[in-house]
C-alpha cells in the first residue's frame, strides 16, 4: 500500500487517486447512457404513452396541415408504433361497415381543429415541400391528345400512268413499211360550208402522213365510212348504211403527203341495212364524221338551207 519508488510518495499517491476518480467517472457515464436507453426503449414500447404524448402535443405535418379539407384518409399516413395519426379519421377505413356515410366523414374532416391548427410553440414548421398534398396513386394519368402523325407507308401521290410503248414497225410481203395509225391523220370535209335543201352535198376526207418517214397505207373505199349527224347528234345518214366503199387502194405516203377522198350524198336520211322509209334532211345545222378503218376525224360542220 505504501508507494516505493525514487519518487516522492505523494506524487504515487495523486496517481492512484486520479486513476480512481477516473474510472469512477466513466462508470458513473456508462451507467446514466445504459439508464437513459432503457427509458427511452420503454417509452416507444408502452401505447398508452405513445396516445398520452399524442394527445398533449399533437404532431402536425405540412401534409396533414395542408389536406384538412381533403375527404380522401390515405393521405395520413400512420406513426412508426403504429398509433394512429392525428386527423385521420377512424370512420373511413375500410374495416368499418357500419360507420357513418360518406357525407358525414366529409364533413367531419372540412372542420378544422383549434387544437391541431396552431403546432406546438417548440415544434419547427414544416418545410415548404411538404406543403402540397401527395399524389393519388390510384387517379388516372392525364391523357395526352392524339396527334395526327401522318403514316410512314403512305402510298404515292395518284400520278398519270407512263405512255404505252410504241407498237414495233410492220412491214409488208415486199418489205414495204406500213404506215402506224401515230402517223396517220384524217380530217373530214365538205364542198361548202351550206347547201340546199333537197340537193345533193358533196363531202369527203383528207389523209395526211403525218410521221417522218415514208410509208405505205391501204386506203382502200371499203375502209371508208362517212356518217352525218344532226344538230342534236342523232344519227342521220351514213354511206355503211346502203352504199358502202368499194376497191381497194394502197397508197405509199411520203411524209406530209395528203390524199383526199370525196363522195355525194343524196340529201335523204338512212337506217342501218338501209331499212325504212327515205326522207329529205330538212334544214338545220349538221356535222359529219369520216373513217378509215379504226381511225376517225374531229366532226366538220355544215349547214342545210332552203
Amino acid at each position: 500500500m505504501h508507494p516505493v519508488g525514487p519518487l516522492n510518495s505523494k506524487v504515487y499517491w495523486i496517481r492512484r487517486v486520479s486513476i480512481i476518480v477516473l474510472a469512477v467517472a466513466m462508470l458513473i457515464g456508462m451507467v446514466w447512457f445504459l439508464a437513459s436507453r432503457t427509458s427511452r426503449s420503454s417509452a416507444n414500447s408502452d401505447p398508452a404513452a405513445a396516445v398520452v404524448n399524442t394527445s398533449a402535443a399533437p404532431t402536425i405535418t405540412g401534409v396533414l396541415a395542408a389536406s384538412s379539407g381533403s375527404t380522401r384518409t390515405t393521405s395520413a399516413s400512420p406513426s412508426p408504433t403504429g398509433s394512429p395519426s392525428v386527423g385521420a379519421s377512424p370512420t373511413a377505413s375500410p374495416t368499418a361497415p357500419d360507420g357513418p356515410p360518406a357525407s358525414d366523414t366529409a364533413a367531419a374532416a372540412s372542420t378544422p381543429d383549434p387544437a391541431a391548427a396552431a403546432p406546438p410553440a417548440d415544434q419547427a414548421a414544416p418545410p415548404a415541400d411538404t406543403a402540397a398534398p401527395p399524389a393519388d396513386p390510384a387517379a388516372p394519368a392525364p391523357e395526352t391528345p392524339a396527334t395526327d402523325t401522318p403514316p410512314t407507308d403512305a402510298p404515292p401521290t395518284d400520278a398519270p400512268p407512263p405512255a404505252p410503248a410504241p407498237p414495233a414497225p410492220s412491214y409488208d410481203e415486199r418489205g414495204k413499211l406500213i404506215c402506224p395509225d401515230s402517223a396517220i391523220g384524217i380530217t373530214a370535209i365538205t364542198a361548202e360550208p351550206s347547201f340546199a335543201v333537197g340537193s345533193q352535198p358533196t363531202i369527203g376526207m383528207v389523209v395526211t402522213n403525218t410521221g417522218t418517214e415514208a410509208c405505205q397505207r391501204d386506203l382502200s373505199g371499203t375502209l371508208q365510212t362517212f356518217t352525218v349527224f344532226a344538230a342534236d347528234s342523232s344519227r342521220i345518214w351514213s354511206t355503211g348504211d346502203c352504199f358502202p366503199g368499194q376497191g381497194t387502194d394502197i397508197r405509199e405516203l411520203a411524209p406530209g403527203d395528203s390524199v383526199k377522198f370525196t363522195v355525194k350524198w343524196s340529201g335523204k336520211t338512212s337506217q342501218p341495212g338501209c331499212e325504212g322509209d327515205r326522207a329529205t334532211v330538212p334544214a338545220g345545222d349538221f356535222t359529219v364524221i369520216a373513217q378509215l378503218g379504226g381511225l376517225s376525224s374531229p366532226p366538220s360542220a355544215f349547214a342545210m338551207t332552203g
